[in-house]
């Protein structure tokens, strides 16, 4: 069965429920690289007839266990290993006791590779009654353009939500290092990024409760709404996009766990928003990836992060509420 789309059942109802490897209890790096599928990525040289020698500047990336093509790169494009990248997040994690448990690959000829862990002790916003899970996400891609991203990927347990994506570098909650020659040198700061990911959970806490005391009318969301998904300036209907505006509004109101003090907050305003972006947006298929893969790059790297990361601004900036700069 192929890695990138699933070894082993993980029962749940996270978005990545279906996707990649459910972990052995307190898995070490040895056996998360084994379970995850973790391959080796190798370079070969371009050809282009009907020149003879290679093209000097450029590259080829490909699978070493089953000769998958993967990317063709610069020349001055580093290759970092999954496995390099699982080990720094597994000797990063031992001091702040970050369970991983689940691990795979994405995308074409699984391209990228991922490691979800969870922090203990879920955060708690204030009124809400739904607990949110601390995970943080380590990814790589051999594509040429996804660099080695540690993000706070928090998710709102009664909904599912990922309400960490809607955070950047600015809150403390992403940090990239792109595959330069200093790449390999910069990984090893990846440990002390992973801890200020894990302090970012205290500055998100806090926000957190800011947004769920502040109130926020149906007006001011739809103002949201026109930054995030706006209505193009012309006599055309558009009844795709005026029905997922509308479904956003619903979920403001009536969305899961949407309830006794968070009713009509901020707080509320972006669970809708990521409550639609999550689990109601349409993800356009592609031949020969399957959609709860396409849903999950969204989901973690995609147009949904994109979305909820635009959806928390204009809300902040609608209640004036001052974000990290």
């Amino acid at each position: 069965m192929s890695h990138e789309i699933n070894q082993m059942a993980y029962v749940g109802k996270e978005p990545w429920h279906g996707l990649g490897t459910k972990l052995p209890a307190n898995a070490d790096y040895d056996s998360i690289v084994q379970a995850a599928g973790f391959y080796t990525a190798i370079e070969r040289d371009v050809f282009a007839p009907p020149m003879e020698s290679p093209i000097p500047d450029k590259k080829a990336l490909f699978r070493e266990d089953n000769g998958s093509y993967l990317a063709t790169v610069n020349r001055g494009y580093e290759v970092i290993q999954f496995a390099d990248v699982a080990r720094t997040l597994v000797e990063a994690a031992g001091d702040v006791r970050c369970i991983f448990h689940t691990a795979g690959t994405l995308g074409r000829n699984g391209v990228r590779g991922w490691l979800l862990g969870e922090l203990p002790e879920p955060m708690r916003v204030r009124g809400d009654p739904s607990p949110i899970k601390r995970y943080i996400l380590g990814y790589c891609g051999h594509d040429g353009t996804t660099a080695i991203t540690l993000k706070n990927v928090a998710t709102r347990v009664v909904c599912q939500n990922t309400i960490g994506a809607a955070l950047g570098e600015k809150d403390g909650a992403e940090w990239h290092i792109i595959h330069t020659t200093s790449a390999r040198v910069r990984l090893e700061e990846a440990g002390r990024a992973f801890r200020r990911l894990v302090q970012g959970y205290e500055r998100f806490a806090a926000l957190g409760d800011h947004l769920a005391m502040t109130r926020f009318s149906e007006h001011q969301l739809r103002n949201v709404l026109d930054a995030v998904l706006p209505l193009p300036q012309d006599a055309v209907e558009h009844p795709r996009l005026e029905k997922a505006r509308n479904k956003v509004v619903q979920l403001f109101h009536a969305g899961t766990g949407i309830e006794g003090r968070i009713q009509n907050t901020a707080w509320a305003a972006l669970q809708a928003v990521s409550e639609w972006a999550d689990h109601h947006r349409n993800t356009r298929s592609v031949k020969g990836k399957p959609i709860e893969m396409m849903k999950l790059e969204s989901i973690w790297m995609g147009k949904a992060a994109s979305l909820k990361r635009q959806a928390l601004a204009a809300i902040a900036n609608t209640a004036r509420i001052r974000l990290a700069t």
